[in-house]
């Protein structure tokens, strides 16, 4: 009885989420490769160069002079691995710049390929109801994920039928549909989690991290601290200088300008065996005065925090490892087959079933 009602479930929630999981898995499997096809597509992010402080100060003084502070939100700066600065602006409005800080390439919203990807992905092109639906279609798929691989176990013998369906008939549709599921279980499951903690990330952090973190969680943050001041130290060099010295042997990734929101320049770094690329370790220095206000060492933090903050590389496949992002390419591109495999097994399993339940009995 349990069993029935497990495959109930997952026959008719996944046909509900089919279409939905069969355009987020195929988008997501393309997505894995945005840096590569911004490599083929753009001259400026194939040529040669190394990165130092004195680079990117000059790199973010020409985007601010450039753009203005006051329209300026972060740059994600330039790397040798991809020669390409990202600049988030006011109002839904990015730019890339080359190593010198000159602007590439501007535009609005989904105003590119690979961002329109990105946000049907993400968003559904519908905005925050679009993740919304696509963070509750995600913790939907965790159950029904369970439910199949439960329902499984009794009929595992029927591995032997391979991935592939033998014909369109509902029972080999079933059976490549079981076997491609198990086969996938592990990284969809990874890909779901980690999904539902992108899509709800301030309410992820309420129920997992705040209850646990400490009273005094926040004292670390105002911790070896420089004393440096004066007008001339913030400006972009001596702020990337002090920055780099604050967490020896790192990686400069992004830098936050100051505005209307915060009078600091905030510099994300990288730490060396750190997964996420965007810089978790914060350092904020006063743009005016030059105060070094707040240092945020995230190799410091609860293990459960830094747990959380592998989400995004986990996710996005972000984690400097070509074998990684093949997994997770395959495994989006058989989720979507799964998918379609599905849809397709159970409509003509409703279909049949229909067919059957009309027919003359005899009086």
């Amino acid at each position: 009885m349990t069993l029935k009602i497990l495959r109930a479930v997952h026959a008719w929630g996944g046909a509900t989420l089919a279409l939905l999981m069969l355009l987020v898995s195929f988008t997501g499997a393309l997505l894995v490769w945005r840096l590569d096809y911004l490599r083929l597509a753009i001259p400026e992010a194939r040529v040669e160069y190394e990165p130092s402080v004195e680079s990117l100060a000059t790199i973010a003084q020409t985007v601010e002079t450039h753009f203005g502070a006051a329209n300026l939100r972060q740059i994600d700066f330039p790397t040798s691995a991809m020669p390409l600065g990202r600049v988030t602006l006011n109002d839904s409005r990015y730019a890339y710049v080359d190593v010198r800080g000159n602007v590439v390439a501007e535009w609005s919203s989904n105003g590119r390929w690979e961002e329109l990807i990105y946000d049907l992905h993400h968003r559904l092109l519908l905005e925050n109801t679009g993740l919304a639906i696509v963070g509750c279609a995600a913790m939907a798929m965790i159950i029904l994920l369970i439910a199949g691989v439960a329902s499984f176990w009794p009929m595992r013998r029927g591995f032997r039928d391979g991935l592939w369906p033998r014909s369109g008939a509902v029972r080999h549709l079933r059976s490549a549909h079981r076997n491609l599921g198990i086969i996938v279980a592990t990284p969809l499951l990874l890909s779901l989690v980690t999904g539902v903690l992108l899509a709800f990330p301030d309410q992820a952090q309420r129920l997992m991290l705040e209850p646990l973190r400490p009273e005094n969680y926040g004292e670390a943050f105002g911790e070896h601290l420089d004393t440096i001041s004066g007008p001339d130290s913030g400006d972009w060099l001596p702020v990337l200088q002090r920055s780099l010295k604050s967490f020896p042997g790192s990686t400069i990734r992004s830098a936050q300008f100051a505005n209307f929101e915060s009078g600091s320049r905030i510099v994300g770094l990288q730490q060396r065996g750190e997964l996420n690329p965007q810089g978790l370790n914060k350092v904020y220095i006063e743009a005016s005065g030059g105060y070094m206000d707040v240092r945020i060492d995230n190799q410091v933090l609860p293990w459960h925090e830094r747990l959380f903050n592998a989400a995004y590389p986990l996710h996005t496949a972000r984690v400097g490892n070509l074998a990684y992002k093949l997994v997770m390419t395959v495994s989006g591109l058989l989720v979507a087959t799964l998918s379609a495999l599905g849809l397709i097994g159970f409509m003509r399993s409703f279909q049949r079933e229909r067919h059957g339940s009309g027919k003359i009995r005899p009086s």
